[in-house]
């Protein structure tokens, strides 16, 4: 009898359960993500890092749309957005000392209206934002931004880089199952912002001090003097695949985002030591001459960026003095753009 009480109890709970889920989850609405965006929304992660001798203590924020932000703005008020890879969303680093963050702060200051979000997803390629057009934008309703800055470069002059970055489900079953239970289950939601709430732990604690291998021997090769190390003719033939294939996608990127009726802007990308990278050279070099034949408008921060020791912490992400020269470069050309 006690069985059949439980079992009946069970019963009664579980299509409650359904009840509730059906009613206010996403399963069947517009913004259902499927399988898609994986780990990259309703994010709450307490982060305890020191990179040299800055030691940041910080929550690592995404909001129920993907963005890397504490808020979760009207999504018709949207009108600039930044794609990039992990130099563009930061992870390491509190949001607002971020590129995108220091961005903000500094047009604030000016009293512009202008405020940019971050949708910058780490390892991402400019395959992986063609992908953000076909299966994240499209699902945010009264989502119609002015601009499209595609910080790109760096990931794509890995020519040999695994793709599962860029891919927007996995390849495993079980992990797809998670993932769309995880994107569309209101319970699931709300468990996790009672968890962040009432049982905040350390997700990440990182130490990095590479000032002595990363600055060993120092030289930065500004944009001048890569151009007469790299034989851009040359290094098309040499990288003739990574060459076609970056072309390929940043045509197609730029009518993703041409159909929507949103401009774009590019920005280069630089190394910590500047131009060194044959790759990230002709890649830089490929983009820019895109952007002109099909006056595309561009920031070139690899000929005016002129890095130091302590801009980077890895050959390729910044710390906050980094961060912060870049924003400031970006900013001057952005506002010009703009006006």
């Amino acid at each position: 009898m006690i069985k059949k009480i439980a079992s009946y109890n069970l019963l009664v709970l579980f299509i409650l359960v359904i009840i509730f889920e059906l009613i206010f989850g996403h399963w069947f609405k517009s913004e259902n993500f499927g399988i898609h965006m994986r780990k990259h929304r309703n994010i709450n992660e307490l982060y305890k890092i020191k990179i040299y001798d800055n030691d940041y203590q910080f929550e690592y924020k995404r909001n129920s749309n993907g963005f890397r932000s504490s808020k979760s703005d009207e999504l018709s008020k949207i009108k600039y957005v930044f794609l990039g890879g992990s130099t563009g969303n930061e992870r390491f680093l509190p949001e607002d000392l971020t590129i995108v963050g220091k961005l903000n702060t500094l047009f604030k200051k000016e009293e512009a209206t202008i405020r940019i979000m971050n949708a910058s997803v780490d390892g991402k390629t400019s395959r992986g934002h063609l992908n953000d057009f076909k299966f994240w934008f499209p699902k945010l309703k009264n989502f119609n931004p002015d601009y499209f800055i595609i910080y790109v470069g760096i990931n794509d002059a890995v020519i040999n880089q695994e793709e599962k970055y860029d891919l927007t489900f996995d390849d495993n079953i079980f992990k797809n199952l998670r993932d769309y239970i995880t994107n569309n289950s209101v319970i699931v939601e709300i468990t996790n912002k009672l968890k962040w709430k009432y049982l905040k732990t350390t997700t990440l604690k990182y130490d990095v001090d590479n000032t002595k291998d990363l600055y060993a021997n120092f030289l930065f090769i500004n944009y001048t003097e890569a151009k007469t190390i790299h034989n851009l003719k040359f290094l098309k033939l040499k990288h003739a695949k990574l060459y076609s294939r970056y072309k390929k996608r940043i045509s197609e990127l730029t009518q993703e985002i041409l159909n929507k009726k949103s401009k774009v802007l590019f920005v280069t990308q630089i190394k910590h030591n500047g131009l060194k990278d044959e790759k990230l050279f002709l890649l830089n070099e490929t983009l820019k001459e895109f952007s002109a034949k099909n006056s595309i408008d561009i920031i070139k921060l690899d000929e005016i960026y002129i890095g130091i020791e302590g801009d980077f912490y890895d050959k390729v992400h910044t710390t906050e003095q980094g961060s912060h020269k870049i924003a400031i470069i970006i900013q001057n050309k952005l506002k010009n753009l703009i006006n």
